[in-house]
């Protein structure tokens, strides 16, 4: 069961709570026993724990750090300390949660788990602060009203894969991930940072075999520990490094592995699926991607506060369900952000790493033999790139604009702006890579909550987890391409575990034939409904450019058709909540 739930902090004493019991238990919602000035009513009241004395709560999964996590299943008289709750959780143990405490002077902090598994949306009054899991739950309890922030779909429009603060509904936002909401009286709310990918830099200090087990024994207990939550499991299982690392975890486990086939060669991946699945002794069923699952009148991301989905999620998301359905699945685990967490990158930080880092500038030229086998390049190009991050400003990432289809005056107003983010401040002494890494971290949340939260199946994200993010920040940068490969300390850490086919695999297709076919098949839909739309009454998107787009074939533009088919998708966003 995916956790739900809807919290109410009182600003002012007395005045009780707007939102109606009845209207809570209607929606599966049951009260869970709090102290005054606060109230919370969840769908699965075991999933809650609370501090004898009632005044600390933990919602969702929380374990223990080890190489075989346990859950904790109460709350010992530790978690009494309220105001150093967030360091307790963040260092001693990892998971899934949110918590919610009272502390000094009868203020209230609210803390999210560093991995963001489980969101915390906010919307404030002037005499409560609502806390909820989902829009959807609410927009059925009558918090919130959906209306759009248009500069905050400016925003996401121009950078869709970096998740702020400000959600695109107007007066919701969210506690980012390792971060916490104090809430002192009528008039103090506030927003602290308690975790930070920065402060897990450090290098291990470990020998290659060393740290080859450490970070199997991460993977594999946490992947383990969180499928010990689940009775019946569906992996999406499409035979590249992550997927595959993921199922040699779950070998063992009630699992069934999916995968799903686009048209044509590079979408056909069952062969190297079938190989993994064999090898660690899991069932595989393998599916077609299907036209007729999509509708472009119909967001995936509708019950998201953000314009994050694509017309092709529509159809992997229901070839999901359908499985599951079949197979009596209670959560789909997925790979997704392992390329992220393993430091995947063509780029030439590794080697400015190694040369600004301290006793290593005699083993940069090894790394210079590793980016030019990895990327085709020539020993100059490597070494020039490198030279060019070397001044202190560029540590700091630059994350750009996707400024594809987007109005000129938009582009010309915020597409130079410098984006903001805590996880882009590097700090001092910083290393470009590192900047990199930490980066490429922010661009798989988008996908993390996976399926609305009313559906009885759960999407689990594992690689996104604390214990495995914080040992791969450790890892430096060079030592994820040693070899010429990327991702090596992964790929060494699974040798034992997974075929050789799969740990050499430099390729990897993808369903880009499908999403080509879905732009074919509604291309008159897709194009009306831009050109008629409110992204392009309001001047947020360029139509010439998107006339211009359907005017040649769609094999003619590169990735183009990804780029129109999430601006679709967002038209479909905003009209549906409008409506």
């Amino acid at each position: 069961m995916t956790l739900r739930f809807l919290a109410v902090i009182e600003r002012r004493n007395g005045r009780g709570i707007s939102v109606g019991p009845t209207r809570l238990a209607a929606l599966g919602l049951k009260p869970v026993p709090t102290p005054a000035q606060l109230t919370l009513w969840t769908n699965d009241t075991a999933s809650v724990m609370n501090t004898a004395s009632g005044r600390a709560f933990v919602l969702g999964r929380l374990f223990t750090r080890s190489d075989q996590p346990e859950r904790v299943r109460a709350l010992d008289r530790t978690f009494e300390q309220h105001d150093g709750l967030p360091t307790l959780l963040t260092d001693r143990y990892w998971g899934q949660y949110v918590t919610i405490s009272r502390c000094a002077l009868g203020s209230v902090q609210v803390y999210r788990d560093p991995s963001g598994a489980i969101p915390c949306y906010v919307r404030e009054t002037a005499d409560e602060i609502f806390l909820f899991s989902d829009l959807d739950l609410a927009i059925a309890a009558g918090v919130v009203v959906p209306t759009i922030n248009w500069d905050a779909m400016a925003a996401c429009l121009l950078r869709p894969a970096l998740r702020c603060t400000k959600t695109v509904v107007r007066d919701v936002y969210e506690i980012p991930q390792g971060w916490a909401l104090g809430v002192g009286g009528a008039k103090y709310a506030a927003l602290r940072q308690h975790w930070s990918p920065w402060n897990y830099v450090r290098p291990t200090g470990l020998h290659r075999s060393d740290l080859r087990d450490a970070l199997q024994a991460a993977v594999v207990g946490t992947v383990r520990a969180l499928a010990s939550e689940f009775s019946r499991i569906q992996l999406c299982l499409s035979g590249g490094v992550d997927s595959s690392i993921v199922a040699a975890a779950l070998a063992g486990t009630n699992t069934v592995c999916f995968n799903l086939v686009s048209p044509g060669p590079e979408g056909d991946e069952r062969g190297f699926a079938r190989i993994v699945a064999d090898h660690v002794e899991l069932e595989l069923v393998d599916r077609s991607y299907r036209l007729d699952d999509i509708a472009i009148t119909r967001s995936s991301a509708l019950h998201l506060p953000r314009p994050v989905g694509s017309p092709g999620r529509q159809a992997f998301d229901e070839a999901n369900r359908r499985l599951a359905n079949e197979i009596s699945a209670e959560a789909v685990f997925s790979g997704n952000g392992g390329d992220n967490v393993f430091c995947f990158t063509q780029s030439a930080t590794p080697i400015a790493d190694r040369l600004k880092s301290r006793g290593q500038r005699i083993g940069a030229w090894r790394t210079v033999a590793d980016i030019c086998e990895l990327t085709g390049c020539s020993v100059w190009e490597a070494v020039s790139r490198a030279l060019r991050k070397i001044p202190k400003s560029a540590a700091r990432y630059h994350w750009a604009s996707d400024l594809r289809f987007v109005h000129p005056e938009l582009a010309a107003a915020q597409g130079s702006a410098e984006a903001h983010h805590s996880w882009l401040a590097a700090p001092a002494g910083a290393l470009p890579g590192r900047a990199a890494h930490i980066a490429a971290l922010l661009r798989p949340q988008n996908f993390s909550e996976g399926f609305p939260r009313a559906e009885p199946i759960e999407l689990i994200t594992p690689m996104l987890a604390q214990p495995i993010v914080e040992l791969c920040l450790a890892i430096q940068t060079w030592q994820w391409v040693e070899g010429g490969r990327d991702r090596a300390a992964a790929r060494d850490a699974f040798a034992n575990m997974l075929p050789e086919a799969i740990c050499d695999r430099r390729t990897k297709g993808g369903p880009g034939a499908f999403y080509r076919q879905i732009v074919d098949r509604y291309r008159t839909a897709i194009k009306e409904q831009l050109l008629d739309g409110e992204l392009s009454a309001r001047k947020l998107i360029d139509r010439s450019a998107i006339e211009a787009f359907f005017q040649r074939p769609v094999d003619e533009q590169g990735d183009a058709y990804v780029r129109i088919l999430t601006l679709s998708d967002a038209e479909s966003w905003a009209r549906n909540c409008l409506s």
